[in-house]
């Protein structure tokens, strides 16, 4: 009986830590690409922030939706979930780095967190931006190898 109850716990954490990372993968990857088409505009709210000098502003901005394009993939699909989930993490702390700006400037909304998509009040930005964070930090320390492509190649890494 003891036994059947871990396994089921087992699995309840499996298709939990499967269900997170689809949906963080999922979330990152429309994030992304919802920056892209208004890149120009996307850069110019980054560089505004005035929190980093503006040529680091540009390559941040420049690089951050393949970031989350490339991450939010790798998340989805389980290809280095470990180092994927610490990268979403840190990408996290950016956005909320970025709203907490937002906020000291009298800002009300993120209005390009995604993009031209939508725009979102600060608060339920930052929301968001924290589950990004406790998301990634779960799928770090706790995150399973349950349909990730490291299992399906039978690759045994403790890096997965």
């Amino acid at each position: 009986m003891v036994k059947r109850e871990i396994a089921r716990q087992a699995t309840f954490e499996a298709w939990g830590a499967l269900t997170l990372r689809v949906a963080l993968g999922g979330l990152l990857v429309f994030s992304g690409l919802t920056k892209l088409p208004a890149h120009t505009a996307f850069v110019s709210t980054v560089v505004r922030y005035n929190i980093i000098p503006a040529p680091l502003a540009t390559a941040y901005a420049t690089v951050l939706p393949w970031a989350e394009l490339i991450v939010g993939a790798y998340l989805f699909l389980g290809i280095l979930t470990r180092a994927s989930a610490m990268v979403a993490v840190l990408m996290g702390v950016t956005y909320v780095v970025a709203n907490i700006s937002s906020i000291v400037q009298g800002e009300s909304r993120c209005a390009s967190c995604f993009g031209q998509a939508t725009s979102l009040p600060i608060g339920l930005s930052l929301a968001i931006d924290f589950l990004i964070i406790g998301a990634g930090l779960y799928l770090f320390f706790r995150g399973s190898r349950m349909f990730t492509l490291a299992e399906w190649l039978g690759v045994n890494r403790k890096s997965h």
